[in-house]
C-alpha cells in the first residue's frame, strides 16, 4: 500500500515536470547550480545579504558627495560594485562548492610560493598613503593581495589539522604540526612589513595566534598557557607606554615609524591638529556627534561632501553613523554578532579540528576587522587603515570576506551532514 502511493506520488511529479515550461527548467538549473551547497546554515546566508546591501547603499550614498565634481560618479561607482558583487559571489561559490583540503593539501608548497611571489608584486608599484598595498590594473583597478592572505593562513592551518588525521607522527609533536602556518605566517608578515602595512600585519598576527590557541592537543596546554601570559604582558606594557603615557610615541616620533606616533596622538586627541594629521579622525567625530539616535536620514550627511576624503572605505561607519544614527551602529554590531555566534555555535558542535579551526579563524577575522574599524573611527583606539567587511568600498576585501563565508559554509554543510548521518543510524 505504501509503495502504491509512494509511485503515484512520484507519477504527479514527473507530470507536472512535463507541464511545466522549459525556460522554467533552465532557471531551476541554474538556481540549483549556483545555491550553495545542501544544508548550508540561511542565518549565515541572511546576514551576508543584509551587509552587503547596506553596504551597497552606503557606498553609493557616500558617492553623492563626489558628484560636485563628477557627475557620473554615482552610475560608476553603483556599475562597479555590482562587477565587485558578481565576482565575489563566484569566489564564494567555489569556495562553498569547489574547494576542497585534499587537492589543498597536495598543492599547498606551491600556493605558498605565490603566495610570497604575489605578497611582493606590490613592491613595484608606487605608494599610497606610505603603504605599497596595491597591484595598480589599467582602467584604475586595483588588487590588495594581503587581503587574500587572511583566508589562506586560515586554510593553511586547518589544512595542518587536516593532514594529521592521516600521519599520527604530527600529532605527537604539535612543532611539526604547526610547521607549516608557522612559514605561511612569517613569509606574509615579511611581505606585510616591507609593503609598510601594519594594520593588515596586526590582523594577520591576531588570526595566527587565535588559531594557535584552539585547544586542539593536550601536548600543546603548557605552550598555549605561556602564550597566552606573553600576549597579556606585552598588551599591558603597550597600553602603559603609548596610551596611560607619551613615553612609546616619543620613541616611536624619532624612528622611520613616526607615522604610527602621529595617529596614536591623534586618536587620543585629534582636535590638537583638526587641519593637518587629525582633519579624518576629527570630522568622522564630528559625523558621529551629529548622528545622533536615529540619524538624519539616507543622504542626509554633511561631512562625504569632501571633510572625509575615505568617506566610501576606512571611514565609511562615520556616514552610515551620520546618516542612520546608533541605531544602524546597532544592526551593524547585531548582524557581525550573528555571523560570529553561527560559526562558533557549529565550532562547538564538531569534533573535526580541520573544520573548527576555519570557523574560529574566519570568527576571528570578522571581530578584529570590526574592532578596528569601528575603534579606528570613534577613535577609542588609532587608525589603521582597515575596511569594514562587506560595508566598505574595495573589491579585494569584499572577495576575500565572501571566500571566507564560502569557506565556512562548506564546514557547516558537512557538520549538518554528518550530524544527520549519526542521527539515522542511532535510530536504526
Amino acid at each position: 500500500m505504501f509503495k502504491r502511493k509512494v509511485k503515484k506520488v512520484q507519477k504527479q511529479q514527473k507530470e507536472k515536470k512535463k507541464r511545466k515550461p522549459q525556460w522554467g527548467l533552465f532557471f531551476d538549473k541554474v538556481r540549483h547550480f549556483f545555491s550553495l551547497t545542501p544544508k548550508s546554515d540561511r542565518i549565515v546566508t541572511l546576514a551576508v545579504l543584509l551587509l552587503v546591501l547596506c553596504g551597497t547603499v552606503m557606498i553609493i550614498s557616500t558617492n553623492v558627495g563626489g558628484t560636485t565634481s563628477n557627475a557620473n560618479i554615482v552610475l560608476m561607482t553603483t556599475i562597479r560594485q555590482v562587477v565587485y558583487l558578481v565576482i565575489s559571489f563566484l569566489f564564494m561559490w567555489a569556495a562553498n562548492h569547489i574547494f576542497n583540503f585534499k587537492w589543498f593539501s597536495k598543492a599547498q608548497n606551491m600556493i605558498l610560493i605565490f603566495a610570497f611571489i604575489f605578497m611582493l608584486m606590490p613592491l613595484a608599484f608606487a605608494a599610497s598613503g606610505g603603504s605599497h598595498a596595491w597591484i595598480r590594473l589599467p582602467g584604475g583597478v586595483t588588487i590588495q593581495p594581503a587581503e587574500f592572505a587572511k583566508p589562506l593562513l586560515i586554510l593553511v592551518f586547518a589544512t595542518s589539522l587536516y593532514q594529521a588525521r592521516k600521519d599520527a607522527s604530527m600529532t605527537r609533536h604539535w612543532q611539526i604540526l604547526f610547521r607549516k602556518p608557522f612559514i605561511c605566517w612569517a613569509m606574509l608578515m615579511v611581505g606585510i612589513v616591507l609593503q609598510h602595512d601594519y594594520g593588515t600585519g596586526f590582523i594577520i598576527s591576531f588570526i595566527f595566534f587565535i588559531c594557535l590557541m584552539i585547544p586542539a592537543y593536550p601536548q600543546m596546554e603548557t605552550f598555549q598557557k605561556w602564550l597566552r601570559r606573553i600576549i597579556g604582558t606585552v598588551f599591558i606594557v603597550a597600553l602603559v607606554l603609548f596610551w596611560v603615557t607619551d613615553i612609546g610615541t616619543s620613541i616611536l616620533s624619532h624612528t622611520p615609524l613616526a607615522h604610527i606616533a602621529t595617529r596614536i596622538e591623534n586618536a587620543k586627541n585629534p582636535y590638537t591638529d583638526v587641519y593637518g594629521s587629525g582633519y579624518q579622525p576629527a570630522n568622522a567625530l564630528y559625523g558621529i556627534g551629529s548622528g545622533g539616535l536615529f540619524g538624519r536620514g539616507i543622504g542626509g550627511s554633511l561631512r562625504k561632501y569632501g571633510y572625509l576624503t575615505q568617506a566610501d572605505n576606512d571611514y565609511i561607519l562615520a556616514v552610515i553613523i551620520e546618516e542612520t544614527g546608533i541605531f544602524g551602529l546597532g544592526i551593524l554590531s547585531l548582524l557581525y554578532g550573528l555571523l560570529i555566534y553561527r560559526f562558533f555555535y557549529y565550532a562547538f558542535k564538531t569534533n573535526e579540528f580541520t573544520y573548527k579551526t576555519v570557523l574560529v579563524g574566519s570568527s576571528a577575522y570578522l571581530f578584529i576587522h570590526f574592532v578596528l574599524n569601528v575603534g579606528g573611527v570613534s577613535g577609542l583606539i588609532p587608525s589603521t587603515g582597515v575596511p569594514l567587511l562587506f560595508i566598505s568600498s574595495g573589491g579585494s576585501s569584499l572577495m576575500a570576506a565572501f571566500i571566507t563565508i564560502g569557506l565556512c559554509q562548506q564546514c557547516i554543510s558537512q557538520i549538518r551532514l554528518k550530524e544527520m548521518k549519526s542521527n539515522a543510524y542511532r535510530i536504526r
